[in-house]
C-alpha cells in the first residue's frame, strides 16, 4: 500500500490540488527553460510517457533514447520564468526511453537465429553485422565454439542491433537495464 501511494497518488494529489485551488497553468516560453534546473524533485511532477501498445517503449523517443515529457510545478512552487505573473507554469523536460527502430530486430528472432543458424552467420546478418557473418559462414560458426557465445550474447542483450536502438520485444518481458555510474 505505501508502495502505491508514493508511486502514484502524489502526483494526482498534486494536480487535483492545482485544479482546486483555481490556479492557472500555462506553458512556459522558451526563456523559460530554465525551471528545469532550478526546481529540485520533489518540486514539480510530470505527466507520464505515453507507451506504444506495439512496442512497449515510449511515443516519440529518439535515437539518443530521450523522449519530451510536460512537467508542472507543485502547488505553492514557483520557478523564475512566472514568479512575476503569479501563474503555475509547466515546462517541457526530456527523459531516458529505450529507442527501438519501429519492429525491425525482434529479440525472439534473433535468439531462434542465433540458436538454430548460428553456425551460418544468420544471427549477424539479422542484427545488421555482414562482415562477422561472413566469416562465421566460412567458418561453421568459428567451429561452433562461436555460434555458443554468440547465442550467450544475443541471449544476455550484450549484442544488439548495429543501429544501436535496441531490441523489439512484443511484450512487457525480458529487458535488461544496465545500470552505470556516470
Amino acid at each position: 500500500m505505501r508502495v502505491f501511494w508514493s508511486s502514484y497518488a502524489a502526483p494526482v494529489v498534486l494536480y487535483l490540488s492545482l485544479l482546486l485551488s483555481g490556479t492557472t497553468v500555462r506553458l512556459c516560453e522558451a526563456a523559460c527553460s530554465s525551471c528545469v534546473n532550478e526546481l529540485l524533485p520533489g518540486q514539480y511532477y510530470c505527466d507520464d510517457v505515453r507507451i506504444n501498445q506495439h512496442t512497449q517503449t515510449a511515443d516519440g523517443c529518439t535515437e539518443q533514447g530521450r523522449v519530451n515529457v510536460t512537467c508542472y510545478a507543485a502547488p505553492n512552487v514557483t520557478c523564475s520564468c512566472c514568479a512575476s505573473s503569479g501563474e503555475n507554469c509547466s515546462f517541457s523536460k526530456e527523459v531516458k526511453c529505450r529507442y527501438v527502430n519501429g519492429q525491425r530486430y525482434n529479440y525472439f528472432v534473433a535468439v531462434s537465429l542465433s540458436l538454430f543458424l548460428g553456425m551460418f552467420g544468420i544471427d549477424r546478418f539479422y542484427l545488421g553485422y555482414p562482415a562477422i557473418g561472413l566469416a562465421k559462414l566460412c567458418t561453421l560458426g568459428f567451429l561452433f565454439i562461436g555460434q555458443l557465445i554468440d547465442f550467450l550474447l544475443i541471449a544476455l542483450q550484450v549484442v544488439g542491433p548495429s543501429d544501436l536502438s535496441e531490441y523489439y520485444i512484443p511484450f512487457y518481458g525480458p529487458i535488461l537495464n544496465r545500470t552505470a555510474l556516470e
